[in-house]
């Protein structure tokens, strides 16, 4: 019974690493030793041998870990001149001081060609994900990144300058506010919008506080070019 258990509890192991591996080329993390080769014939002759098996084996990566070496190939620095930045998880989006619609950029200071077809992250929080994009596409599309917490904007604006990328901006801004004005006064097409954190607030009495709301969908939609995503 025990030498069953063992064989099924590496083979879902080694399953799952190379599902990890698989779905996240830039996981840098080696899948534990016990979990790469085994025969057919598992054999564990003690639960002795069992808790031994166990103890060898590797703790999985936290999320945050993973997140960090998907982006490891960007060289971040954390050596800026922001002080300590404590970064809140939330903010209340219907505050006074967030119902000021942001100021519309020089789109020339913001992007080297302010024609190219834009992309819009709605709550792009440290702006990796967008600066790993604009690394990888520097002449195709400029990205346009809108965040509520200002200590998180001014890194990630430090960061995009330290790697020198001409098609990537961030700005502080409550997008249910200024979204529409935003991508109305941007000269190029907006080709595409990704909410990946949008908030859902299920509670009823909170739904007025969600990202989605109806006149950020239609602002959305009426911007969009046509094939725009």
């Amino acid at each position: 019974m025990a030498s069953s258990y063992c064989c099924s509890r590496l083979l879902l192991q080694s399953q799952s690493w190379r599902l990890m591996l698989r779905f996240s080329p830039f996981l840098a993390t080696s899948p534990p030793s016990s979990s790469l080769s085994f025969s057919s014939n598992c054999h564990v002759s003690s639960s002795a041998q069992l808790t031994t098996l166990q103890q060898q084996q590797q703790p999985l990566p936290r999320s945050s870990q993973l997140v960090a070496l998907e982006y490891a190939d960007l060289n971040l620095s954390h050596n800026l001149d922001l002080g300590h930045v404590r970064i809140r998880q939330h903010v209340n989006p219907l505050s006074s001081s967030l119902s000021v619609p942001a100021q519309v950029p020089e789109w020339n200071h913001a992007f080297a060609d302010p024609t190219l077809p834009l992309m819009v992250d709605i709550g792009c929080g440290s702006g990796r994900f967008l600066m790993w994009l604009a690394k990888r596409t520097p002449k195709e599309r400029n990205f346009l990144g809108l965040e509520i917490r200002q200590k998180i904007v001014k890194r990630a604006e430090s960061w995009a300058k330290d790697l020198a990328l001409d098609n990537v901006h961030f700005l502080f801004a409550n997008a249910t506010i200024s979204f529409k004005q935003l991508v109305e006064s941007y000269p190029g097409p907006l080709a595409l919008v990704s909410i990946l954190c949008p908030d859902p607030h299920f509670k009823k009495r909170h739904h007025k506080r969600r990202v989605l709301q109806k006149p950020l969908v239609d602002a959305i939609v009426d911007n969009l070019m046509p094939g725009g995503q």
